[in-house]
């Protein structure tokens, strides 16, 4: 199973993924995009997701989508949710994203 981060470790993966905050045991961002583009971000980060075998809670909003990570068999978060944070930050900023 991994292994859970400590806070020291946790505010550190934070200082690196601008946007992201730690919420209830868990990685949160909230990224505006409008509600017509919902389908095409959650497609592009599913697929990142199923690659690192690790999948985020995604929730919609307004024009807006909220994802969660957290690790459920550790029960909260490890390296493996700091990784796929990086990796959403990079499909939000990829070329079909700008």
């Amino acid at each position: 199973m991994p292994e859970l981060l400590d806070q020291a470790s946790i505010d550190t993966a934070l200082a690196s993924l601008p946007g992201w905050s730690y919420d209830d045991n868990k990685l949160v961002k909230r990224v505006p995009v409008p509600s017509d583009s919902h389908d095409q971000l959650e497609k592009a980060v599913a697929e990142v997701a199923d690659e690192m075998n690790h999948h985020p809670e995604v929730e919609r909003g307004p024009d807006e989508l909220r994802f969660q990570l957290w690790t459920h068999s550790a029960g909260g978060v490890t390296q493996k949710d700091v990784e796929l944070a990086a990796r959403i930050d990079q499909t939000l900023s990829g070329p079909a994203q700008q």
